[in-house]
C-alpha cells in the first residue's frame, strides 16, 4: 500500500509541476523589443516567365538549418546559404557524412529557423563570441558527452516551458542573427528564376502532463515576409505562446508597411488546440477573432514529414484514404509519445466547423488555403521517396540508421515531406505572396503534380486544352481559394459547374483518380462530408455506395520498383454536385491520388537487402489537395 501512495504522490507532484509550467506558459511574456524595419529586395520589372493565366510553382516554406536548436543538437551544421543552394539543385554537406542533392531544383524556398535562440548554438562554437564564454555554453561545448547532453536538455526545457535564459536573449545578438538570415534570403533571390522569402518559425508549445509524461501540444507557425520591408527582429514564443498575440504584433507590423503572414503546421500534433472551438485562453470565438485569424493566416501547411493534417479515420470513417501517413501524437522526449486528440486537429473538420461559425458569427475563422512543405532540419527538403535524406541529422541520416529496428524513435514512422504548389503569374516574391494571400495554392505529398480547380455559374467549357478555357474560368468563375457567391440567374435548382484538371508529375507516377471532397451543413446545421469520385484512369466503375474499384499496383516491394503501365498522365473533367442545395453552405476541395509507388522505407530496405519497416505500409499513394472553394448558402 505504501508503494501505491508513493506513486500517487509522485503523480500529484508531476501533475502540479505540469500545471505550474502550463500556467507559466499562459501568463509569462518577455517584452518585445521594437526595432527599425529591414529593407529588402523588390521586383518591379515583368519577368520572362510571366503568364496572365498563371504558372504552377513548387517550393518549400519550412526548412531548418544549424541555426535552429533542434537541428544543431543532431549534428547539423548547414547554414541558410546551404539551404538555398540545396533548393537550387546544388549538393550540400549532411550530418551523415555524404553530400546530399535534389534531383530537381525548387522554384522557391523560405528558411524558417526557430526564433527562440535563433543561431545561438552555432555562435557558441566561436571562441571569440561573448556567447561562448557563458557557463551554459561551456557545458554545451564540453568534451564530456553526458555534460553536453545535460546542457542541451536544459536549453530544450527552457524552450518547452517558455522560461528562457535571459543571457541568451540579448537584443544585439538576436537582431544581428536575424539580419544575417534576411540577408541570406536576399542574396539568393533571383526574380523569375528562384524566389526566397525572409522567414522564421514561431514555436509555441503549450505543455501538459499525460500518464506522468510531460508533453507539448504543437501550435507552431511559420512567419513569412513578402519583402520590401521586413521586421527588424522576430516576435518569438518567448514574447507570447498565444497566437492572438502573434496576430496583434503582425497587424502592428503591417501598419508599418511590412507585409507578413503566419502559416500554421502540424495541426495533427496539436491535441485539438489548432482548430479548437475556443481560444487558447479558454474563451469563446468571436467575430473579431475570426477576422484576425483569417487576415493573418490565409494558408495552412497540411502535409509534411511529421504526417498529414487533412483528416483522421476516426473523424472520416467512410473515407478509405483517411489513414494516409498518420502521425497522431504530441511532442515528448519519450517513446511512444502520448496521443494527440483527433477532434479539432484536422483540416476537414475545421472546414466544416468554419461553416457553422460563419452562420453564428458572420465570419469564418477557418477559411484558409492549403500548402505542403518539408520541416526538414538538415538545411534541405526531404521530399523524394527514392532519395530520402531524413529529417534530424545523425538521428536518421542513413538507411542503416533509419532501418535499425532497435531504435524506437518516432521519425522511423514519419513520411517523406510535402511541397507547396502556388498558381502565380511569375516567380517573384510579389506574385507568389499575393497568390498565397488569395489562397490559390495546393499541397502535394512530394510529387510535382499540377492541380487546377474552378467553380462558376456561367462557364461553358467545350475542351480543357489550350488557354481558352482558362480565360473563361478566370473571367466567369473563381479559382481554388475563392468564394462562389449568389445565384447568377436566380434559378433555385441551378448547380454551379466545377472545372478540375490534374496533370501528373513529369518524372513521377501516373494518376489513379480525382475526388471532390465536400464539407457542408445539413438542414439541421450539423457538419457533414461527402466524397465524390469524379475522374479516374482505366475501365472501372463506381459501386452503389460511391466507391471506386482500386486501380491495382505495379510495385515490386523486394526491388522497390514500379511501372507506369496503369494510371493516366492527366485527368480532367467538368462536374456538378448532384446534391447541391442553394441554401446549404459548403466547402469543396479536390484530392488527386497517384497509383501506388514504393515508400521511402521500402527503397531503404531494398538498398540494404532487408525487410521493410514494420508498422508502416511498404507502398504509398502520393497525392495532392487543392485549396477549397466556398459556397455560402446565405449569400445572394
Amino acid at each position: 500500500m505504501k508503494y501505491f501512495f508513493r506513486s500517487l504522490l509522485a503523480l500529484i507532484l508531476i501533475a502540479l509541476l505540469g500545471y505550474i509550467w502550463f500556467f507559466h506558459i499562459r501568463t509569462t511574456k518577455q517584452a518585445y523589443i521594437e526595432t527599425a524595419p529591414i529593407a529588402t529586395k523588390v521586383n518591379t520589372a515583368q519577368t520572362a516567365d510571366f503568364n496572365e493565366n498563371r504558372n504552377a510553382y513548387f517550393g518549400d516554406l519550412h526548412v531548418h538549418t544549424s541555426w535552429s536548436f533542434d537541428a544543431f543538437i543532431f549534428n547539423v551544421r548547414t547554414s541558410p546559404d546551404d539551404a538555398y543552394n540545396f533548393a537550387k539543385g546544388q549538393a550540400i554537406p549532411h550530418a551523415g557524412g555524404e553530400p546530399i542533392q535534389m534531383k530537381r531544383p525548387l522554384d522557391f524556398m523560405a528558411v524558417t529557423d526557430h526564433s527562440e535562440y535563433m543561431g545561438i548554438m552555432m555562435q557558441m562554437q566561436d571562441a571569440d563570441n561573448p556567447l561562448a564564454k557563458l557557463d551554459i555554453a561551456k557545458d554545451i561545448n564540453s568534451p564530456d558527452r553526458d555534460e553536453s547532453l545535460k546542457a542541451f536538455g536544459k536549453i530544450g526545457m527552457s524552450m518547452a516551458t517558455s522560461w528562457p535564459y535571459k543571457e541568451l536573449l540579448q537584443k544585439d545578438i538576436i537582431q544581428s542573427t536575424w539580419q544575417r538570415i534576411v540577408e541570406a534570403a536576399d542574396r539568393h533571390y533571383e526574380p523569375g528564376k528562384f524566389t526566397t522569402f525572409p522567414a522564421y518559425e514561431w514555436t509555441s508549445n503549450p505543455s501538459k502532463v499525460f500518464a506522468i509524461k510531460q508533453y507539448a501540444q504543437n501550435m507552431h507557425r511559420n512567419v513569412v515576409f513578402k519583402g520590401g520591408k521586413v521586421s527588424g527582429i522576430p516576435f518569438s514564443a518567448f514574447n507570447s505562446q498565444d497566437p492572438e498575440d502573434l496576430w496583434k504584433w503582425m497587424d502592428k507590423e503591417r501598419a508599418k508597411g511590412i507585409e507578413v503572414m503566419a502559416i500554421p503546421h502540424n495541426a495533427n500534433m496539436s491535441n485539438g488546440l489548432m482548430y479548437n472551438a475556443e481560444t487558447m485562453s479558454g474563451k469563446a470565438l468571436t467575430a473579431d477573432y475570426a477576422k484576425n485569424r483569417t487576415r493573418n493566416e490565409p494558408i495552412n501547411e497540411v502535409v509534411q514529414i511529421k504526417g498529414q493534417s487533412m483528416t483522421h479515420p476516426i473523424l472520416s470513417p467512410n473515407d478509405e484514404f483517411a489513414d494516409y501517413e498518420l502521425y497522431a501524437y504530441t511532442f515528448t522526449s519519450s517513446f511512444p509519445p502520448p496521443p494527440s486528440q483527433p477532434e479539432h486537429s484536422y483540416v476537414r473538420g475545421a472546414l466544416k466547423d468554419g461553416l457553422a461559425f460563419e452562420k453564428s458569427l458572420g465570419t469564418n475563422p477557418f477559411k484558409f488555403g492549403f500548402i505542403g512543405s518539408s520541416d526538414g532540419h538538415n538545411g534541405a527538403s526531404a521530399v523524394e521517396e527514392d532519395n530520402f535524406i531524413g529529417k534530424l541529422g545523425v538521428v536518421d541520416a542513413t538507411p542503416e540508421v533509419r532501418m535499425d529496428e532497435s531504435r524506437l524513435r518516432p521519425n522511423r514512422y514519419w513520411s517523406a515531406a510535402g511541397l507547396a504548389g502556388v498558381w502565380a503569374k511569375e516567380n517573384t516574391r510579389e506574385a507568389l505572396f499575393e497568390a498565397m494571400e488569395r489562397k490559390e495554392t495546393f499541397a502535394t505529398s512530394g510529387p510535382r503534380m499540377k492541380v487546377r480547380f474552378f467553380a462558376g455559374w456561367d462557364m461553358e467549357i467545350d475542351s480543357l486544352s489550350g488557354n481558352d478555357w482558362l480565360d473563361n474560368a478566370y473571367a466567369n468563375g473563381v479559382p481554388m481559394g475563392g468564394d462562389l457567391r449568389g445565384m447568377a440567374r436566380g434559378e433555385s435548382n441551378l448547380s454551379p459547374t466545377f472545372i478540375i484538371q490534374a496533370i501528373k508529375d513529369a518524372d513521377g507516377a501516373n494518376l489513379d483518380r480525382v475526388q471532390v471532397i465536400k464539407g457542408y451543413l445539413d438542414q439541421d446545421g450539423t457538419p457533414q462530408e461527402t466524397i465524390f469520385e469524379v475522374a479516374w484512369a482505366g475501365d472501372r466503375n463506381v459501386d452503389p455506395n460511391g466507391k471506386l474499384t482500386a486501380i491495382g499496383t505495379t510495385v515490386d516491394v523486394a526491388t522497390a520498383t514500379y511501372t507506369n503501365d496503369i494510371g493516366a498522365i492527366s485527368l480532367q473533367t467538368t462536374w456538378t454536385d448532384p446534391s447541391f442545395d442553394t441554401s446549404q453552405s459548403a466547402a469543396y476541395y479536390v484530392r488527386v491520388l497517384e497509383i501506388p509507388t514504393p515508400r521511402w522505407s521500402t527503397y531503404d530496405a531494398a538498398a540494404l537487402g532487408v525487410a521493410p519497416i514494420s508498422g508502416v505500409p511498404p507502398t504509398t499513394q502520393e497525392r495532392a489537395w487543392s485549396s477549397p472553394i466556398w459556397y455560402n448558402g446565405n449569400s445572394k
